[in-house]
């Protein structure tokens, strides 16, 4: 919007001594008057111009105030508008206002009067202006574009965006630290109908139990020692929007359950009030942990988990598709290039390459914390391997980086990473959807002996990526002729490192007790995984390590 120094306005007045009298007053005060006697001058100045404010005889020869107030907002609906009409004439100055002028003034007008109300009308539309930036800032900051990647994974979270944004339903986010959770709930928020209204979020984990409620629910004037005013919680101020809570898992269980009663009947109590208070928010919880095991352990409500999680959308870790390293990198180059105003276009392959080998505890975050730094530490027009930070160099030196068109010749150069990329690109190479490689397979595909032939691997995976036809390239998709075989005499003695000793006689519960604790063994005792290896539910796997003794 025009500063006061750049505003234009356009004057309409019959009389050309108080015409003249009020531009010349008004151009003293630095604005810009185009000046005109009839409502036809008036128009064709509209055709050309874009005034900020009109100020018009409401109704005088040749001038009809309401009609040309009518043709400005329909092309400018925060032009401000200010008619001028003889004493006595209410009722037109009634229906002028309710047709959107600013103010109607009774003549005479001086220019004093009108100055005031410029600058009241400027003020109004430069908040306008400032609301307006916002959002585009905040559409830009956490609009759908932001989710970058094409990887299989990230193909179905924004096609599970596009599905739910628009609904009223509870949504709730998995995934570890760094993987975007609060980004994709922004998403939610903003392709949904609710994207006018606010977006409050509670970051559960920064507050403690004593506070926590009051900033859910809000307080009372004297509901406790330094309560000295009534408080509005985050769900008042959500209202009508969305609620966000990120890290849901470390609410005490006091609040837990108030929480759960808010969502079960839309309404809540401030802390010190008897009142209950109705509330049209839509929740979105986020957490990093697994929440049946805090169920199993009594951290976590079972009812809060099966109320929150209505709909659920799992966040891949960053290692798990680093097929869309290149392409988030170049988004950060691109973010924070222009922010620092930085001349940097692009990283050279040897720098990608050298990033795509770290594994990225932190995920998302963490990488755009690296190139943030790497663009602020950075010379040229490209970041380089000199820019790469020193932790990552030192994780894979650079003498032993894989090249990236080439099959390592030394079979300890082939770590779960370099599988995992080389199957990425293989599925760009063959423009075939690139879906993620499993640990399991990883696992697998990695133990085995490609020396004897180093373009083997690049044939297997080939295969694996042209004929799978689920979400990811798992054990089953390995074809049979390239795993390594077994041999019968040893899987009978039970002389694999990855068997399990099971003999005719044995109970079985014996049976299963052992299998169990060879593949937590097997998977490092990370429960999750060896769920998903065995194939049974968390909870069945947490009953049974109870009853086994096996924790």
């Amino acid at each position: 919007m025009n500063s006061p120094t750049e505003s234009v306005i356009l004057l309409v007045e019959g009389s050309s001594r108080n015409r003249d009298e009020k531009h010349y007053g008004l151009t003293q005060l630095d604005h810009r008057v185009i000046a005109v006697e009839n409502s036809d001058q008036a128009l064709n100045v509209l055709a050309a111009e874009s005034p900020s404010i009109i100020i018009s005889d409401l109704n005088a020869p040749g001038i009809d105030g309401l009609r040309l107030m009518g043709v400005a907002l329909g092309r400018n609906p925060e032009v401000g508008v200010i008619l001028m009409t003889d004493p006595g004439s209410m009722g037109l100055a009634v229906a002028a206002m309710k047709e959107g002028a600013y103010d109607v003034l009774e003549k005479p007008v001086y220019v004093e009067k009108l100055a005031a109300e410029i600058e009241k009308i400027l003020d109004r539309q430069r908040i306008v202006q400032e609301n307006q930036e916002l959002l585009h800032q905040l559409d830009t900051r956490y609009g759908f574009e932001n989710i970058v990647g094409r990887s299989a994974s990230m193909q179905r979270i924004r096609e599970q965006i596009l599905q739910i944004a628009d609904t009223q339903s509870t949504v709730l986010i998995f995934g570890e630290s760094g993987t975007g959770k609060e980004l994709v709930a922004h998403a939610l928020h903003r392709a949904s109908s609710r994207r006018n209204r606010s977006f409050v979020p509670v970051f559960c984990n920064a507050l403690s139990e004593g506070v926590i409620e009051s900033e859910l629910f809000g307080h009372e004037k004297g509901a406790f020692t330094n309560a000295v005013k009534t408080y509005r919680g985050r769900f008042e101020l959500a209202d009508g929007g969305t609620l966000f809570l990120d890290e849901v898992g470390e609410l005490a269980p006091s609040t837990q359950v108030k929480l759960l009663r808010v969502l079960q009947e839309r309404k809540f109590q401030r802390v010190g009030s008897g009142n209950w208070l109705k509330t049209d928010t839509r929740v979105i919880a986020a957490t990093n942990r697994d929440l049946e095991a805090e169920i199993e352990s009594g951290r976590f409500r079972e009812d809060l988990y099966y109320r929150l999680r209505v709909v659920t959308l799992s966040l891949p870790p960053l290692r798990e598709r680093k097929e869309d390293l290149p392409l988030l990198i170049d988004h950060c180059i691109r973010r924070f290039g222009e922010r620092e105003n930085k001349p940097i276009e692009r990283i050279d392959p040897q720098a990608l390459e050298l990033l795509s080998t770290y594994h990225w505890p932190g995920n998302v975050r963490q990488l755009e914390n690296c190139i943030e730094g790497m663009i602020v530490m950075g010379t040229g027009k490209t970041l380089t391997v000199a820019d790469v930070p020193e932790f990552i160099r030192h994780t894979r030196p650079e003498s032993t980086a894989v090249p990236l068109n080439e099959v390592p010749d030394r079979p300890d150069d082939l770590s779960p990473d370099f599988i995992r990329y080389l199957a990425g690109k293989i599925a760009e190479q063959r423009h075939v959807p690139v879906r993620p490689v499993t640990d399991r397979a990883l696992a697998v595909l990695a133990a085995v002996d490609w020396s004897a032939d180093g373009a083997s691997l690049r044939r297997c995976l080939e295969t694996m990526v042209l004929l799978a036809d689920g979400d990811g390239l798992d054990v089953e998709d390995i074809p049979a002729e390239f795993l390594p075989e077994r041999s019968g005499q040893s899987a009978a003695e039970g002389e694999d490192d990855d068997g399990v000793d099971i003999r005719v006689g044995m109970t079985m519960k014996e049976g299963e007790r052992r299998l169990i604790a060879a593949t937590l063994a097997a998977c490092g005792r990370n429960k999750a995984r060896t769920a998903r290896v065995l194939r049974i539910g968390q909870r069945t796997l947490f009953r049974k390590i109870k009853a086994y003794h096996l924790e």
